[in-house]
């Protein structure tokens, strides 16, 4: 039916090195989230991790992203070094290679 999805929750994970950086997109983020805001989860994380550390160990990244679960799926964007180390870290928390999807 119109209106209906079998999408039951979706989390987007925002993550730069810069607050500048979430300038970008915040009002359309911020628009996405009240009008779905019993299905989308949000969290923005400023940390230079997302450009050269590491993702583990990093409190706000592992409170974000969760454990797999059937039925998941991980979609990860941004430059291929931070996509390369994502994808690397959702396998890490489980998600099989075939629920993540990294867009170029």
């Amino acid at each position: 039916p119109k209106g209906s999805s079998s999408v039951k929750v979706s989390s987007v994970i925002w993550m730069n090195d810069k607050r500048d950086d979430f300038d970008l997109a915040m009002d359309d983020l911020e628009a996405e989230y009240m009008k779905y805001s019993t299905k989308l989860a949000v969290s923005c994380i400023m940390d230079d991790s997302a450009s050269s550390g590491t993702l583990e160990g990093n409190r706000e990244v592992e409170e974000a992203v969760p454990y797999f679960n059937p039925g998941t799926m991980a979609v990860v964007s941004g430059p291929k070094r931070f996509a390369d180390k994502a994808e690397g870290y959702l396998m890490k928390r489980g998600y099989p290679k075939n629920c993540i999807c990294v867009l170029p």
